[in-house]
Parts: C-alpha cells; structure tokens; sequence
C-alpha cells in the first residue's frame, strides 16, 4: 500500500486549518515536531502507544459486543459456564450431590500479520502543505508537523483494516472480477477465518446443542445452477469453475465417470461455495452456487486427452437479493427476540446488542419514522446516541462496504446476504491480541536511499466466539 497525497485531501477542513495556521504563525522548530527520528514501539509499548488508540472511542471494539483479549501468545481456551440449578433439594440424611453446571472451551488462534506503506514528501510539493516541508531535504517527512497528520492516516488504515478482516475473513476467500470469484487467493481476507466466517459454518435454523440459531428472513434471492453433460468414450477433460481446472477423467462408462467426478472434487468446490452433485444417473453434474445471490462464472470443459469433453447448460440463473420491504428489519428483530436461545434471552437488556448492515438499519429507522416513534426507541451510551429495538442498542456496523467492494455480485446488484444481524451477549465475540511478543511492533523511518517514508506494523490477532447459545444470527 502506498499513501499517496490524495489521501490527505481527505482529511476534515478542521485539521487542514489547524495545519495552515501552525505552518503560517511560526517556522517549524523542535518543540514543534511530532517526529524527529526513526520511532520503533515492541510489546507492550506498541500496543499503548500505537494498538490501544485504535480501540478508543468510536472503534468498533469498544462497547459494541466484542471483547479484546490482549495477551494471547498463540492459542487460548474461551471458558463458558452454564447456570447451575435444581441443588436446593428437601433435607435427608448423607451427601447426595447435584448435576453439575456445564462447562464448553472454545479455542482462539491468533496469526502474525504485517502491515506496511511508503509515502514520498515530494507528492505535497505545490500543494496547500508545502509550507511544512522539510527544507533541507523535501522526501523526509520526520522533521515536520505533516508528518502526524500521516501517521494518523496510517492509523486509521490498520485500524480499519483489523475491523474488515476481524469480521469477514475466510481463509479460502478469492480475488473478484467482472463480479466472480477468480481463483486466486485474496491475500487481504485469507489469513483467518472472522466472526462472519465462523457464523456461515455453525449456524442454522434447527440448531443442535451447538450451532448457532439462524433466524431467516425471505430475501428473494435464487441460487445459480449449472448442469455439466461429459460426453466421449476415453481420456481426460478440464472441467473450468471461477478460473480453475477440475480434472474428469474417464471411467467404465459416463455415469461412473461423473459420479467420480463429483466424489473428487465436492469437497474442494464446497471451500468455494459451490456445491457439486450427481444427481444419481446419467452423464451429468450439477453446480450450485452455495449462497443465493452470488454469482459464479459459467462453467466450460475442455479436452486434455482421448475425446473426453462436455457442455454447459445454465439451468438455473442467478437472482441476486431484494433489498428490505417496508418495516423488515422490524420483522427481523422481532423473529431473533422470539427465536433466540433462552440462554440469551435471559441475559438483561443492557448486556446485549444487535450488530447490522446499514440497509438493517436504515429499513429500520424509515419505519420508525413512518410511525412517528424514532425519538421513543432511541437510547443515550456514553455520549453517543443509539437506536434500540426494546431496549437494545443497535449498532450499525457498516460490513456494507466491503461486501459491495469485495466479494462476489452481479453488477448493480446486493451481495450475497447483504442484510446481516448478530443479535449476541456483550463479551460473546472476541478479538484475540499478542501484546507482549516482540512481534507486536510499530515501525516509522526515513529511507535515504529510495528518499522515501516508510511504516511498518507489525501484530499478531485473530477472531472467535464464546459460545453459540449467547448469540442469535440473520443472514
């Protein structure tokens, strides 16, 4: 990533103004700077001085349902114990214990990460921030004011980039292009799988002791299908699916050949959201895409070898979501407070939350006004002013972006699950910190051989959830 000047435009009329003002009323001296030198922060130190401010104010760690562990080295046990009952019993003689409350472990992993950027002082040359410039050498932005202003824009880039991958990382995420996966990692959303990833793994809407409830919602949203016919009597066929090749080879007979086909690729296209099957008989398969909404590239085959080859029909086409009718995000919340596990519902108000796209609550707040009642399901926290559905803070979460830029949609189109609800226990969700490793470290310096700026983090993080019963899901 390179910080170019444009970036610094965007910054508010306010600092600009507070810059312009410095720059003019005085020459830049020492007491002045914000930097002098190269500045190197390790461990806890860089974790005060550059982690912790991230997570101040409106961070989106902070009071919003997700707890920060700061002190895990590589892996750690999420303890929760179940409320213990029925021990109060009519006295008889002896010691007859009760049932004992139930203790569930989950575990959270946490993965190096690195974050770098450069940036030339040059590129504010004739610019409305030139009067800060280094005059001895242009390139160097240590000995000037500008310099801050940068650093909090790097800042602000890791710590956005922490809230992205924290909730919409998945290890086996793929590039996009013309609005379908491509094949190739996506090395900005696969380092770990996030709390999003997690929730599409474990949830449903009979949920057993341990998966999640998924309360569902009718988004209209159809699922492309794909039927592959292989035809030919020998040798092998490329079967191409969003830029990679799956081998068919022949065998016996063209039923038996697709049958294994299917045994031999199912697992790696599910990784992809593709679900592969054979429908039991005949020479064909069927891919489906596993998300309605999300599109993938129509499938081709190509010979490699004998006369194996096939064709493709578009059974199915996709049909991406509608957005929210009139009053559905209402209807949303409503079946997550009725469907939630007792275990949540049992939980007071004030230590719950609801985490939402901004179509939740922008479908939300249009009823409300619709009724007239905005003012009456509106609560003051800390300072900050929250819509609540019975008394719940809702917090918008703002995935919207990413998932628009990002993942997988026809043009024009919503993504796939575009309107997304976590209704969870404060504490519940967890981002996982190595504090103390030396790892941990935030770097800024001046290159004097490529006359460039250049930072460096440095910090070791990753994403997990308590428990299941603490939380209810819409997606």
């Amino acid at each position: 990533m390179r910080i170019k000047s444009i970036f610094v435009f965007t910054i508010s009329l306010l600092m600009m103004a507070a810059f312009v003002a410095s720059a003019a009323g005085a020459t830049v001296g020492m007491a002045a700077m914000f930097i002098t030198t190269s500045i190197s922060w390790e461990g806890k130190q860089n974790m005060d001085y550059f982690i912790k401010p991230m997570f101040i104010g409106m961070s989106p760690f902070e009071t919003q349902g997700v707890r920060v562990i700061p002190n895990i080295q590589s892996k750690q046990k999420l303890n929760y114990f179940g409320a213990g009952s029925k021990i109060l019993k009519a006295y008889a003689k002896g010691f007859n214990a009760a049932d004992g409350v139930t203790l569930t472990q989950r575990e959270i992993e946490v993965f190096r990460m690195k974050a770098e950027a450069a940036d030339d002082a040059s590129a504010f040359y004739q610019t409305v921030f030139e009067q800060g410039l280094n005059k001895a050498d242009w390139n160097d932005l240590g000995p000037t004011q500008l310099k801050k202003i940068i650093i909090e824009i790097y800042r602000d880039a890791v710590r956005s980039d922490v809230f992205r991958q924290f909730w919409l990382n998945n290890t086996y995420k793929e590039t996009v292009t013309s609005g379908t996966y491509t094949g190739t990692a996506d090395a900005d959303y696969n380092s770990f799988d996030g709390i999003w990833q997690m929730i599409f793994e474990n949830a449903a809407a009979s949920p057993t002791s341990t998966q999640i409830k998924r309360v569902t919602y009718t988004s209209a949203a159809v699922a492309q299908k794909d039927t592959v016919t292989i035809t030919g009597s020998s040798g092998t066929a490329n079967v191409a699916v969003n830029g990679v090749n799956y081998l068919a080879s022949y065998d016996t007979d063209l039923g038996t050949t697709a049958a294994n086909f299917v045994t031999a690729h199912a697992a790696a296209l599910a990784l992809r959201d593709i679900t592969l099957t054979y429908p039991g008989s005949g020479a064909a398969v069927v891919l489906t895409s596993a998300i309605p909404g999300q599109p993938f590239a129509a499938a081709t085959v190509t010979n490699a070898t004998g006369d194996l080859a096939g064709t493709r029909a578009a059974t199915t086409a996709n049909t991406a979501p509608d957005t929210l009718t009139a009053g559905e995000a209402e209807d949303i919340f409503k079946g997550l407070w009725e469907g939630a596990p007792k275990v949540l519902k049992q939980i007071p108000k004030k230590g719950k939350v609801l985490l939402v796209t901004t179509t939740v609550l922008d479908n939300y707040i249009t009823y409300l006004e619709s009724l007239g009642t905005e003012a009456a399901n509106k609560l003051l926290i800390d300072g900050q002013e929250f819509y609540t559905y019975r008394g719940i803070p809702i917090i918008d979460m703002g995935w919207d972006d990413s998932l628009d830029a990002d993942f997988a949609h026809a043009s024009g189109s919503l993504p796939g699950y575009p309107h997304r609800v976590i209704y969870t226990a404060l504490g519940n969700l967890v981002l996982g910190l190595d504090a103390a490793n030396n790892y941990n470290k935030t770097e800024m310096w001046y290159n004097k051989d490529e006359e460039e700026n250049r930072f460096r983090t440095k910090l070791i993080m990753g994403a997990q959830y308590v428990h299941n019963e603490l939380m209810a899901v819409t997606y």
